[in-house]
């Protein structure tokens, strides 16, 4: 059976970066996946990202191929805090990453990986099989979206998830209620009541907070004293962003405080004059119940105040923005019985050591699913470098004190040109 060192599922920030990485290292690998999926399929057209532009770059190993860079070449207004960068421009950004640097990305999908010998046997979609013995998972959070179990028995067409919505077209002069505070929630109401729905936002907090832009003229000791990181300006993001190995061996408690209180809901800087008047916000609220009303497309939900005090509210259709969960047992690749047998975190995220392998040997996952063992940083498309660095020199050294391992059928395309 054809044979490689090493597989990539996912071509995202993080699975192409790893790729360039590996390249450029001689590492046999073969990579599986469409360049920048799911920001193509899962994020509404005319969103900025959260991340500054300069917290946005895949990385190329010695290679340098920033967003600064791309943006210059193709003509495209940029500046590293002050411009928010659009959707449409990282996916560019992206595709011609994938286009340099992982020549041999194959656009096609894994259906199965299963445990044979000392490694996995892997299936595509296109019938082929071969043998690989590391597994690493690169697909971000396409997977995991999450809508709570209290709105999955409405009917269908009621409710949907946010990343299921590229565009809002169809909700135009309908009565629409969007749920949560995060980036999602609140990309979905702008755009919502921008193209003429008749929108309110729910959520639990009491606040809606939205990032400021960061000044590029900040005193010295500002700079000292608050630096700045590809997670924003302030001695806890610097440090999560400089010491995430560090991060992997707090305790798990102290991890997921962190994760889940560390940069929270927020919306980024392009929402700045967009939220506040221009649309219903019930903040402080929680729902109560909710239920179809018979004979009719209405949802009637029952709400909470931050008082104990109750209100009724209609709507048409409900758009949870409710973030997004891991949880391998939707990997319909991995078999139910190696799924469970991944040491996982409280949070479902799998438990990881400092090579991002996981307990089972040769499986290892990057990108948000790693956050729970190595901090915020993997939330966000800044973390593909530590990501990419950290596992080729692991996989650099192992092949290096196991030279015959690296012995492959599946050729490493040249860097020669690039």
């Amino acid at each position: 059976m054809e044979h490689t060192h090493a597989v990539i599922i996912g071509a995202g920030p993080y699975g192409l970066s790893l790729a360039a990485h590996f390249r450029e290292a001689g590492i046999p690998f073969r990579a599986f996946g469409h360049p920048m999926h799911t920001w193509k399929t899962q994020m509404p057209v005319g969103m900025k990202l959260k991340s500054d532009g300069f917290a946005s770059s895949l990385s190329a190993g010695s290679q340098s191929f920033t967003l600064a860079e791309w943006s210059a070449d193709n003509g495209r207004h940029y500046h590293d805090t002050l411009i928010p960068v659009p959707l449409e421009d990282f996916i560019e950004y992206g595709e011609e990453f994938a286009r340099r640097f992982v020549p041999n990305l194959e656009e096609t999908n894994v259906t199965a990986v299963v445990r044979e010998g000392r490694g996995y046997r892997v299936t595509l979609e296109t019938g082929e099989t071969f043998h690989s013995e590391k597994i690493i998972l690169a697909m971000g959070v396409g997977n995991f979206n999450f809508i709570p179990s209290f709105l999955r028995g409405l009917p269908e067409g009621t409710v949907s998830h946010s990343s299921e919505h590229r565009t809002f077209d169809e909700f135009n002069g309908r009565d629409v209620t969007v749920l949560g505070r995060g980036a999602s929630s609140l990309n979905a109401a702008v755009l919502l009541s921008e193209l003429g729905a008749n929108v309110t936002l729910i959520a639990r907090s009491r606040k809606i907070h939205i990032h400021e832009p960061t000044s590029d003229k900040r005193s010295f000791y500002q700079k000292v004293r608050h630096p700045l990181s590809p997670l924003g300006v302030g001695v806890r993001s610097w440090l999560a962003c400089a010491w995430p190995d560090l991060f992997r061996i707090l305790p798990a408690a102290v991890r997921r405080i962190i994760v889940f209180k560390h940069l929270g809901p927020a919306g980024g800087t392009a929402l700045q004059g967009r939220i506040h008047g221009r649309f219903p916000a019930l903040l402080g609220w929680s729902i109560d119940s909710v239920e179809a009303v018979p004979g009719t497309d209405q949802i009637r939900m029952q709400l909470l105040g931050p008082k104990g005090e109750k209100r009724e509210h209609m709507t048409s259709h409900i758009i949870a923005g409710t973030g997004y969960r891991v949880d391998l047992a939707r990997l319909s690749f991995l078999p139910e019985e190696l799924a469970l047998q991944i040491q996982r975190e409280p949070n479902g995220q799998p438990t990881l050591n400092r090579n991002f392998e996981t307990s089972v040997k040769g499986i290892y996952f990057v990108g948000p699913a790693a956050a729970a063992s190595f901090g915020p940083l993997m939330r966000f498309a800044a973390g593909a470098q530590y990501a990419a660095t950290r596992i080729t020199d692991h996989v650099r050294r192992e092949l290096a004190r196991e030279p015959q391992r690296s012995r492959s059928t599946v050729a490493v395309p040249s860097m020669t040109g690039q």
